[in-house]
């Protein structure tokens, strides 16, 4: 019999997040990043999924797409300053769509001009409002079917 933990859920991550925002310091910074799998786990994946008399015969389903796009939070005088770094090759491109653009503006992101980063603002005693919207940001828009796939990375 094998033991599966439960997914934390979104309420959760959004508390934990808040926590973690609200304990930053002037130096310090936090990215959260939609986890994909490397090719090797999804090979892996494809290859147990065959293993099923009926899986044999239907074409392996395609890994999930994600935005090539990552948030990150960092405390500057005293104002909990968030992005959403759209352009993660600083290219003036994104993966996002104008809908998804558009839906993160609705979220709450600011876009302050043509390129595709966007931006929010959050006294720091509203840290449980900012990590709403990076939980509704990256649930919603950036392909975070559950928080276990975003990699939360603080530094330095």
């Amino acid at each position: 019999m094998s033991i599966e933990s439960a997914e934390e859920p979104w309420d959760s991550w959004s508390a934990r997040t808040a926590e973690l925002l609200a304990e930053l310091g002037p130096d310090d910074w936090v990215t959260f990043v939609v986890h994909v799998d490397s090719a090797a786990t999804v090979a892996e994946r494809r290859a147990q999924a065959r293993k099923g008399w009926r899986r044999a015969l239907a074409p392996p389903r395609p890994p999930a797409t994600v935005p090539d796009t990552f948030l990150q939070a960092r405390l500057i005088e005293g104002v909990l300053a968030l992005e959403c770094i759209a352009d993660a090759e600083f290219e003036g491109v994104t993966d996002l769509t104008p809908r998804e653009l558009d839906t993160l503006v609705t979220l709450g992101w600011e876009r302050p001009g043509a390129e595709p980063d966007l931006t929010a603002t959050f006294p720091v005693w509203e840290a449980a409002d900012a990590a709403d919207l990076l939980a509704a940001s990256l649930r919603g828009v950036l392909g975070a079917e559950v928080p276990s796939k975003v990699d939360v990375r603080r530094g330095p």
